[in-house]
């Protein structure tokens, strides 16, 4: 994003000087096929004078001239030059527009400018690309926008060795601690309780300008690194005034105008704000634990709402709306000023019919334990905001600001209905959930350069982050069938209310020096984050306290109504231990690096990074009941090398190589030494204080091709080594309880393939076609040892790791009709969604297949229309052991169609 604001403040700087006096030429160089500006277009005069210059972004030049006749030659790489002959010069300025041919079919030797380049446009990322110290790759706005995708976690999936699994993306088939997400540079804390990564749909890609996953290591990034780092960069302000207006209505095959599960909530929810009715009552003590003993607990037990059951209602379409305006201002002395503001909103309908299987183990062969259906309904919201401004002091000096938030809200509803084999009995639960979440990262930074030629590089930011979730009033219902009578029961996760929030609040700061040191260009800096996170729940069981047993028969509204509650039922506080705990976290860090040229096409990128690591956890609420405070205190050291090495095979051609021992450390929850309850997944997890932090050895090779400025190809492989990696293994045999282990050792080998091409290579009927696809295949295996507890495998390979993602994409542009079209596919392979335990076999999440299409039309200079199909095959996504299905569902085919309006 640093290299886009240098652009920003390039064409301001130049657009300023535009509007100087004196004499010359000056003009503007365009495609002629196209009309688009060409930027960084040489402008050379070969007769009457030595002057030469350079086009901004908008294709704009300059040349200062004296009175006279000149002869000016204008040349880009795979364009047809033109000399303008005899061009005279007398009082003021020459206007000399040019428009330049592109060159069909043949390739010219290609000039390679070292400077800023348009970061969210594909050339420009190839450019980005192709210059980069480390193996990397990218995927753009304009990329985004030929696609269905509406939010980062979406996009991502299309960047070769990246899948989602959830909300979370996995890097080269490593998810959870492997795989960091970082905001302009900055990483982000999740906002699950028990997670890692920072939710990816929590960015509209309205917000967006790049998505890069960084490959390898270099010494100025953060050292917990393994699969590698997916970077998101949010927008930027634009050169010239610029207004925006997108709105989109969608439908989806298996909720829209369907029924689906939900129940009655507040006024507000349609927006995803609750209005207080799922709020905390206030009768309910703060001082002490809530007991049906308590004088109390007949009041506080009424003020809780009455709503357990859900309905079915008809899904309504999808929708969004995002608005944004932007612009720079200039002023003579190269001051400038530029911004952009952004508002989005999106509000989806969503159902899950699935057909659910469990089983356990008798005679070495899968028997049927429990068998039921389950029906589950949600309404996703996503506010986003952004602000980004920017202020130019002069050509070498800026400063910007970014203030980013988001909100995302699941309002849900779940039915499940059948058979349980451990209550020899039908069954029917329910649960309805509210659950938000909240970010809001803000951003100072700023560039400045001073010494001889302007060669010391000076980089500092400042950043403060909040992340917040809330989970307010989670009911849960289960009533068991007693002799063909439906009844109520009694027991965990039954007749319970759940509230919680968590907050996380993260600032700090880096600040590095670049400059030369004779042939080395050397890089030195340091940087330091803090966090502090708190999370607060409290859980409310209501017990039968009456003697007339039928009344467990009625249904949850009649009996826990106003008449049943004091006599015959009372709730009571089931808060756990930990259900209140205080983290805090700080990473000191210090870094320095050395870029140097070992021969004429060498150079190698060397660098040592020493970061200091501490976290501090203390847990007890004062709800809970019998047991004693727990805390975790530890810090550690980790000095992390790393060499990237780059050759210039040619002009268009680069092979990397680099190595780096890098670390992944366990989060609050896994190291503190006691029990907590993972309400998603109706599990008990224990943390581990003997957890040590993992080492990695990471190796890449890849070699890189790039024949035109919108072409490449590239093969490459990978080899890491874990030492000590963390596992979650399985602990208990009767629910499946986890807890954490370092196992022995990790290997994971992977190959990526990429390619994009145009098809005017094989005929020019087929230019105006595009190709693209990339190929990974990843092998992974974990050695558990003395850590295998009563895991069913040993050895096995990483959970959520794919053994291959492929991605595939064609794409059609004529630019006289303002039609674009493009289809997408999508697969990955089966991967291991959960662990087996006591005999029983892992659970695989089957290969699925996604092919996508988008038709974006202009029609007019200010109007286009994009229609797009999301999962045109309508596969079902399919959980199997051993080949036999134990969850299933199809989540729909979708349909959308979005206008876009730029009034200016």
């Amino acid at each position: 994003m640093l290299r886009f604001t240098f652009v920003c403040m390039w064409v301001a700087f130049t657009s300023a000087a535009f509007a100087q006096g004196g004499t010359g030429i000056r003009g503007k160089v365009t495609d002629a096929k196209t009309g688009e500006p060409l930027m960084v277009v040489p402008v050379t005069v070969i007769l009457g004078a030595d002057a030469f210059v350079e086009t901004n972004l908008e294709g704009q030049y300059e040349l200062a001239l004296p009175p006279g006749t000149y002869d000016v030659r204008y040349w880009a790489d795979q364009y047809e030059g033109v000399d303008a002959k005899a061009v005279k010069v007398a009082d003021g300025f020459v206007t000399l527009d040019i428009a330049l041919k592109p060159v069909e079919g043949s390739f010219t030797e290609e000039v390679v400018v070292i400077g800023t380049v348009d970061s969210k446009s594909e050339s420009g990322l190839l450019l980005k690309r192709k210059l980069a110290n480390t193996v990397q790759d990218s995927i753009g706005s304009e990329q985004i926008s030929r696609s269905p995708d509406s939010n980062a976690g979406d996009a991502v999936k299309r960047v070769a060795s990246a899948t989602v699994v959830g909300r979370n993306v996995y890097l080269r088939g490593l998810g959870g601690r492997y795989a960091a997400t970082t905001v302009n540079g900055v990483a982000l804390p999740s906002t699950d309780p028990d997670g890692h990564q920072a939710p990816l749909d929590l960015f509209p890609n309205a917000l967006l300008s790049t998505l890069t996953v960084q490959k390898t290591f270099s010494a100025e990034m953060n050292g917990a690194f393994a699969g590698g780092v997916l970077g998101i960069e949010t927008n930027s302000y634009p050169a010239t005034f610029q207004a925006q207006v997108k709105l989109s209505l969608g439908a989806n095959t298996q909720s829209t105008f369907r029924s689906r599960r939900t129940y009655e909530g507040g006024s507000q929810d349609f927006l995803g704000v609750d209005d207080g009715t799922r709020q905390l009552p206030d009768s309910i003590p703060e001082d002490r634990p809530l007991t049906t003993r308590d004088p109390q607990a007949e009041q506080v037990s009424e003020s809780f709402s009455n709503v357990w059951t859900s309905r079915t209602s008809q899904g309504l379409p999808n929708g969004s709306l995002n608005v944004s305006v932007g612009d720079t201002h200039q002023w003579d002395g190269g001051q400038a000023f530029g911004y952009l503001a952004s508002v989005t909103f999106s509000r989806s309908d969503a159902a899950t019919n699935a057909d659910v299987q469990t089983f356990r183990i008798d005679d070495q062969d899968l028997m049927p334990k429990d068998l039921y259906s389950s029906e589950f309904g949600a309404t996703h919201t996503n506010w986003g905001a952004l602000l980004n401004a920017g202020y130019q002091l002069d050509p070498l000096n800026d400063v910007s600001l970014l203030a980013l938030v988001s909100r995302s809200t699941e309002d849900s509803a779940q039915l499940l209905q059948g058979f349980s084999d451990t209550d020899d009995a039908n069954f029917d639960a329910t649960r309805l959930k509210f659950a938000q979440r909240f970010l809001s990262f803000n951003q100072l930074r700023g560039t400045h350069r001073f010494g001889a030629d302007n060669a010391f590089a000076l980089r500092w930011q400042g950043n403060v982050s909040v992340t917040q979730a809330e989970e307010p009033d989670t009911r849960d219902m289960l009533y068991l069938e007693d002799n063909g009578v439906r009844r109520f029961r009694q027991a965990a996760n039954s007749g319970e209310r759940f509230f919680s929030t968590l907050s996380d609040t993260s600032g700090g700061g880096s600040l590095s020096l670049r400059f030369p040191l004779g042939r080395v260009e050397m890089n030195v800096g340091a940087s330091a984050q803090l966090s502090r996170r708190h999370f607060d729940a409290r859980r409310f069981a209501f017990l039968f306290v009456g003697e007339d047993p039928a009344l467990l028969g009625l249904s949850a509204e009649e009996m826990l109504s106003e008449e049943n509650i004091g006599p015959s039922f009372l709730a009571e506080e089931r808060t756990f231990l930990t259900d209140r705990y205080e983290g805090t976290q700080s990473l000191y860090a210090g870094f320095l690096s050395a870029e140097l040229p070992l021969a004429e096409r060498l150079r190698a990128i060397a660098g040592a990074r020493l970061e200091v690591f501490s976290q501090r956890l203390e847990s007890g609420s004062p709800f809970a009941q019998g047991q004693a405070p727990a805390s975790t205190d530890r810090a550690t050291l980790n000095p992390m090398p790393s060499l990237n090495l780059v050759y210039g095979v040619t002009e268009k051609a680069n092979l990397r190589a680099g190595y780096s021992f890098t670390v992944a450390r366990p989060q609050f929850r896994e190291i503190a030494p006691f029990l907590y309850y993972d309400a998603i997944r109706r599990r008990s997890v224990s943390g581990n204080p003997d957890l040590v932090s993992s080492r990695i050895h990471n190796a890449d090779l890849r070699w890189e091709w790039f024949p035109t400025e919108s072409e490449v190809f590239s093969m490459g492989g990978f080899f890491k080594r874990f030492i000590e990696p963390i596992e979650q293994v399985v602990v208990s045999s009767i629910q499946g309880d986890v807890g954490y282990r370092n196992a022995e050792a990790a290997t994971a080998l992977g190959l990526e393939l990429e390619g994009r091409v145009s098809l005017g290579r094989v005929s020019e009927v087929l230019a105006p076609l595009r190709l693209g696809a990339n190929l990974s295949l990843i092998h992974s295996r974990v050695n558990l040892g003395s850590s295998q507890q009563i895991s069913t495998s040993e050895s096995r390979p990483l959970q959520g790791q794919s053994p291959y993602v492929a991605n595939v994409n064609l794409g059609y542009l004529r630019e006289s009709s303002g039609t674009e079209v493009t289809v997408l596919y999508n697969v990955f392979g089966r991967r291991i969604s959960e662990v087996g335990f006591n005999r029983l076999p892992d659970t695989y999440e089957q290969s699925f297949h996604r092919v996508d299409v988008t038709l974006s039309q202009r029609l007019s200079e200010q109007l286009r229309l994009k229609l797009t199909g999301t999962n045109l095959l309508n596969q079902s996504s399919v959980f199997q052991q051993l080949g036999t299905d134990v969850f299933r569902y199809r989540p729909g085919l979708t349909a959308t169609a979005q206008v876009e309006w730029s009034p200016l």
